[in-house]
């Protein structure tokens, strides 16, 4: 065979070779199909009764085969419970007697109606709404829905409402859990920030759970309420975080949020509608009305409404750093009305603070180079920041001079308790007129030596870090 001969043969080979290798990832993707309409079918089947509880965990089960990851058996992390629709069960009437176990007497027996204030009445008045905790025709959705919706997607929007109802929570509880969450913070040392953390959790959870679905609503005096509860949260955020940053500093409130674990209990949602100016500099996903992506994204809208009452998931997608959110919404303008639409003076002045400070921190920390020089030049939050320069200054070295004190009354309680166990001690510097080994007292006298050398250090630490402020 010519060598023109075999190299076309060699090409022809590998055009073979890849037909074939398209071949096999269009059967793939075709199989990949078949399996998830499969699912799809069969998830609205199984999930017929509002009762039924724990759906969620099959559909983990079913992405993972799907996925062919082969760590099925790990997806299962629950009980299930399936239960056929309501018209196809029968009223409870009790097991069937055994007539070995069944005297005469009992099965004539009538039963007396229970006395006034009887236990059993109780029970029954308290156990009946749980057994039927969603009755049908109960409107489940909690805002005014948009009117000729498709019912598969109105349909989709009452399953997720269905789902925490039959448990007897709230939207809301689910995907913004309290209960149970690390704090980045200890509540003990930080009662104040506890207790400003819990009202702006709780009191703006729904809006948070209302402007991350971003359902259509019916009219437009709606939408303006949602948009006007969004601005009331994200006013609440700002005057959060800046307590936050005034109580331990900006990098500090950083380090404490981004510790491993730390980060759920801080709402990372409130972007604008990809139609608006802000959206556009945006560097997260902007908010993007669930109808239009049912309409021109399923992947996406199924995603969402799959994900919409697992705790912290409906907003993946939004901020992921506290410096890009402070950026990108110009909480750092300190040209902006406090609180309103940017932190506080003092915080925007502990922020000033860090930047201009010898630290070394990650690149995400610090803003763009605009940003930080406007906020550490502007004429009214640079006087504050020297304020606050100070003060910290004087709480430093009168906690110092604190130490010391405590230090000094140690050393004369140990020197009280030398004499009383026959040590006669000098008064020059605690040195001995007896020859004594040295004890704790001389030891104890060289360690507080040795951190006032450290407080001097921090001192000029400090005074750099001023240096470079100024």
């Amino acid at each position: 065979m010519s060598d023109r001969n075999s190299k076309l043969l060699a090409r022809f080979q590998k055009c073979l070779e890849e037909e074939e290798k398209n071949d096999v990832k269009d059967h793939e993707q075709e199989a990949r199909i078949s399996k998830t309409v499969f699912w799809s079918e069969m998830r609205d089947i199984i999930a017929v009764n509002a009762l039924s509880s724990a759906l969620d965990i099959l559909d983990d089960v079913a992405k993972v085969l799907i996925d062919d990851t082969g760590r099925a058996a790990q997806a299962l992390s629950g009980p299930v419970t399936i239960l056929t629709h309501s018209s196809k069960q029968s009223a409870s009437t009790g097991a069937t007697p055994h007539p070995l176990f069944t005297s005469p007497a009992r099965k004539r027996s009538v039963p007396t109606k229970p006395a006034k204030g009887s236990t059993s009445k109780k029970q029954t008045a308290s156990v009946s709404p749980k057994t039927n905790p969603v009755a049908s025709g109960t409107p489940l959705i909690t805002f005014p829905l948009a009117m000729g919706l498709p019912e598969e997607f109105v349909r989709d929007l009452e399953g997720i409402f269905r789902h925490v109802a039959a448990v007897n929570l709230n939207v809301w509880q689910r995907a913004y859990p309290w209960a149970n969450q690390h704090l980045f913070y200890d509540p003990v040392e930080d009662p104040d920030v506890y207790l400003g953390h819990w009202r702006f959790w709780h009191n703006c959870r729904a809006a948070f759970f209302e402007w991350a679905l971003h359902a259509p609503l019916r009219t437009d005096s709606d939408k303006v309420q949602r948009r006007k509860r969004k601005g009331n949260a994200v006013h609440q955020r700002l005057v959060f975080i800046s307590l936050c940053i005034e109580t331990w500093g900006y990098y500090n409130f950083l380090r404490r949020i981004e510790a491993p674990g730390n980060g759920t209990l801080m709402w990372w949602g409130g972007q604008t509608g990809n139609t608006t100016e802000e959206a556009k500099g945006y560097s997260c996903t902007p908010i993007q009305n669930l109808y239009k992506l049912f309409q021109k994204d399923k992947a996406a809208y199924q995603r969402k409404i799959h994900d919409a009452i697992k705790p912290f998931q409906i907003d993946m997608g939004g901020f992921t750093t506290i410096t890009e959110m402070l950026e990108q919404t110009e909480a750092l303008n300190s040209a902006l009305v406090e609180y309103e639409k940017r932190l506080s003076d003092k915080a925007l002045a502990r922020v000033a603070m860090d930047l201009t400070s010898w630290h070394f921190v990650p690149d995400h920390w610090v803003p763009s180079d605009d940003v930080w020089k406007t906020l550490c030049n502007h004429a009214r939050i640079k006087p504050i920041q020297i304020k606050l320069t100070v003060q910290l200054v004087r709480a430093v070295h009168r906690t110092s001079v604190q130490l010391k004190g405590v230090q000094a009354r140690l050393l004369a309680l140990d020197g009280r308790r030398r004499q009383a166990d026959g040590v006669e001690l000098g008064h020059g510097r605690g040195r001995q007129r007896h020859q004594v080994p040295p004890g704790p007292g001389r030891r104890g006298g060289g360690g507080t030596r040795g951190r006032g050398g450290q407080g001097g250090g921090g001192a000029a630490g400090r005074r750099r870090g001023g240096g470079v402020r100024g």
